[in-house]
Formats: C-alpha cells, structure tokens, sequence
C-alpha cells in the first residue's frame, strides 16, 4: 500500500470580498424596508366599531349575539372617541 499526499500552495483569503459588506448593508435595508412595510397598520376605533357591526349583520339567526357584537361596537367606538 501506498500513500500520497498533495501540497497546494496559495494564500488563503482572511476578509471577506471587497463588495461583501456594502452588498450586505444593502440587502438588510431591504429587508427592513420589507419587514416595515409588511407590518400590519393599527386599525382606529371606528374601523374596528364598523368591523363588528359587519360581523354582527353575519348573525341575524343569531339576535342576542348580534345584538352583544353590536353594543361591543358602540362601546369601543365610544372609547376612541373620548
């Protein structure tokens, strides 16, 4: 049996690439922009009222739960305003 053995001279790379870093700095304020951007909005008290009453028109076989919702929207469109 044999063995063998390869030496490969060269100089091995201690940083990374030149354009490394700003491509880097590039791609994360991308994706921070994305990550902003892709955030859902706070929804304002009238939106949410109107998103209940919606919900409550889904019930009408339902009274006392529509009416519940309903009167859950009057109070939270109440405290938006106040």
């Amino acid at each position: 049996m044999s063995a063998t053995s390869i030496t490969i001279h060269g100089n091995s790379r201690r940083s990374a690439p030149r354009l490394a870093a700003p491509i880097g700095q590039v791609v994360a304020s991308i994706v921070a922009t994305l990550t902003a951007w892709l955030q859902p909005r706070a929804e304002s008290p009238a939106e949410a009222a109107e998103r209940l009453r919606a919900l409550a028109n889904q019930y009408s076989s339902q009274p006392s739960f529509a009416a519940d919702l309903r009167a859950a929207a009057d109070r939270h469109n109440n405290f938006g305003e106040g």
